[in-house]
């Protein structure tokens, strides 16, 4: 189980990331043409929670979700642990739609502190469940809903 000293070092460095200019200009961006249009797929502005399985830890959750190709989203991540330390990055998923499910999976290496993230779920137009794991010894869920 990782300690709360390589949580909060993988934290910090996270916040130096360029990935942190991604997700506000995603959010900001994203919001003023969602506001316009009717919800048809998983795109879009989404808030909830993030709980891990193994530490207990949990904390706020947002997320925006870009169409990269067919078959492919960008999900950009800002993460809150602890109520003061944020974090944010990117992953590329497969997604693939079942009538008004889609199923995503994805992974990312974030680096020597945090290791290999992986992600999977099942979204609808109004919710998004998913399981991650770390191979740093993390593993927990997420729970999302339109804002």
């Amino acid at each position: 189980m990782p300690s709360i000293k390589r949580i909060l070092i993988i934290l910090s460095a996270t916040l130096c990331l360029p990935g942190c200019f991604g997700f506000h200009y995603q959010w900001h961006h994203s919001k003023g043409s969602e506001q316009q249009a009717e919800i048809k797929s998983i795109e879009g502005l989404w808030t909830g929670s993030w709980q891990s399985s193994n530490s207990k830890h949990s904390g706020k959750l947002r997320c925006v979700i870009c169409k990269s190709s067919p078959d492919s989203y960008t999900f950009y991540y800002r993460a809150t642990w602890a109520r003061i330390i944020t974090g944010n990055f990117k992953i590329k998923c497969i997604v693939n739609r079942d009538n008004e499910e889609w199923r995503f999976s994805g992974e990312k290496d974030l680096g020597f502190l945090g290791g290999k993230f992986s992600h999977s779920g099942i979204g609808s137009l109004s919710a998004i469940q998913a399981t991650y794991l770390s191979e740093k010894g993390d593993k927990g869920t997420f729970k999302l809903k339109r804002p």
